[in-house]
């Protein structure tokens, strides 16, 4: 078995995600990258990296809150390598932006599905994995807007179905740090980043008050400039600084 640095990004098709794997894949020679997808046959820019960074790439089929699928990509990492060193749980969705009044049932409970129940499952299909590192760490990608005092809860329209479940997921990723003593977890917030997901944020809002949010960043970062933070901050991380901490790209701490 392999002794590579193994990491797990899902969501990796594109924004953060493909930003993730490009920045571990050129900053350790020695780490290899599960890149989690819904469709392996339809991730031309990871095919891309596959070809730049041959045998140090697989590119999966990784989908939110699929035991059985999760449970088999568990099972293809112990083959080939053994074990998990890290793990970001990056796949998410935010795909409206409604008040409480009007929200969809069905809405909510899809965006429930992905940014909560898809962690857990994908926590319980990598466990066994994570415990065999010297070193594991499990991050989830979280939110500011999730944030119980924050800006995006004040806004008057538009929030509930992403701040919601990613306030639950911040609550799943702090009570996974106190059960699990020899592991590095806590939520992570990537900040404002230009993704195809924030534009379409902007667009959504139509009171604007995004948008005069956003203006306020001198220069809203790439993914790829954003990616780089996040992975410097992960490696760096300990149990005892980031523990179960809602932890900022800058390394601040939020309030949850």
């Amino acid at each position: 078995m392999s002794q590579s640095t193994v990491y797990l990004v899902t969501g990796s098709n594109r924004g953060l995600g493909l930003g993730l794997v490009t920045q571990i894949l050129e900053e350790h020679d020695s780490a290899f990258v599960y890149a989690g997808v819904r469709d392996p046959e339809n991730a031309p820019a990871l095919s891309g990296l596959q070809i730049k960074h041959p045998n140090r790439i697989a590119v999966v089929k990784c989908v939110s809150a699929d035991v059985e699928g999760n449970v088999a990509l568990g099972r293809e990492i112990e083959k080939r390598h053994g074990h998990l060193d890290t793990v970001v749980a990056n796949a998410g969705i935010c795909d409206s932006a409604n008040n409480v009044s009007e929200i969809s049932p069905a809405n909510l409970e899809e965006h429930f599905r992905v940014n909560v129940t898809g962690t857990i499952v994908l926590f319980q299909a990598v466990y066994g994995l994570l415990k065999k590192s010297a070193s594991p760490r499990f991050i989830p990608i979280s939110t500011s807007g999730a944030c119980l005092d924050g800006r995006a809860i004040k806004f008057p329209k538009g929030g509930i179905e992403y701040g919601a479940t990613k306030a639950a997921l911040n609550w799943a990723t702090r009570k996974i740090h106190f059960e699990n003593e020899w592991l590095i977890a806590f939520p992570l917030s990537p900040g404002a980043v230009d993704t195809d997901m924030l534009r379409n944020n902007v667009v959504a809002d139509t009171t604007g008050l995004l948008k005069k949010m956003l203006e306020t960043i001198p220069t809203l970062p790439t993914a790829e400039t954003a990616s780089a933070l996040l992975i410097k901050l992960i490696d760096g991380s300990t149990r005892e600084k980031e523990g179960g901490q809602f932890v900022h790209v800058d390394g601040t701490r939020l309030p949850w």
